[in-house]
């Protein structure tokens, strides 16, 4: 398994980043967490094909992560006319949109090539490659809109997608699971609270590694620096187009 990070910043692209976007590769498969960077153009220079993403699965609804689903779902519709692609958001009004939004710029059947699925707690998304289960978090409105972590399991290991969080974590939902289960990657954000905050629950964390992205202001980069020695498990910051193998 191999993951690419194709989009790092938080909140808005920057000149060297793109906004959240974490690429899977499982066997010939591709798989993203969260679409906020522009998805062809990004894995094009990665050297991937449209052809084989098999799954989008977003986090929240917030135009980082998902601004790049227009594009992608917009060529699929006309152009990629070998990809069957799902593609999971967390609020219905999203799946109209993004039909009108395809309708309007290529006059083609936006149902066509990508199956829309609607993110629930129970929902299980599964292939021969992979599992991919949800847990819910408070990052929009303290919870009265859903978001999500995300737990996607391939060749006999575990990542876990903290996707965004509450502020200063004053809802508490930092996944649980994070403590509870053995991973062999977590990926959190690090734009909604200070080292502070995530200190405690990285002391409890049993993973082999630990990445932080969608990092703002750029300054918690010096600071995590300084606790990355703190723990048994490696503690990394990856930029755009990095990769860890698995």
């Amino acid at each position: 398994m191999k993951i690419t990070f194709i989009g790092t910043s938080h909140g808005v692209p920057s000149s060297e980043r793109h906004c959240s976007c974490t690429m899977i590769e499982v066997g010939e498969k591709l798989y993203f967490i969260d679409a906020g960077a522009p998805l062809p153009d990004s894995m094009l220079r990665q050297g991937k094909k449209v052809n084989d993403i098999r799954a989008v699965f977003t986090t929240h609804v917030h135009g980082d992560h998902i601004y790049g689903l227009f594009p992608l779902c917009d060529l699929v519709s006309w152009h990629y006319k070998k990809a069957f692609i799902t593609v999971f958001v967390t609020e219905q009004e999203l799946i109209p949109l993004i039909k009108d939004t395809v309708r309007l710029l290529s006059g083609t059947d936006p149902d066509k090539r990508i199956n829309y699925e609607l993110t629930l707690p129970d929902k299980v998304y599964s292939d021969d490659l992979v599992r991919v289960s949800f847990i819910p978090t408070k990052h929009k409105e303290g919870g009265a809109k859903p978001s999500y972590a995300i737990r996607f399991e391939a060749e006999g290991k575990k990542l876990i997608f903290t996707g965004d969080l509450s502020g200063l974590l004053s809802h508490d939902d930092f996944p649980k699971e994070i403590s509870q289960e053995e991973t062999d990657l977590v990926v959190c954000e690090m734009a909604h609270f200070g080292v502070e905050h995530i200190y405690p629950h990285m002391q409890t964390a049993k993973t082999k590694t630990f990445c932080f992205t969608h990092v703002c202001p750029l300054d918690k980069y010096d600071m995590i620096e300084e606790i990355k020695n703190d723990f048994p498990f490696s503690v990394i910051t990856p930029k755009d187009g990095d990769t860890v193998e698995l």
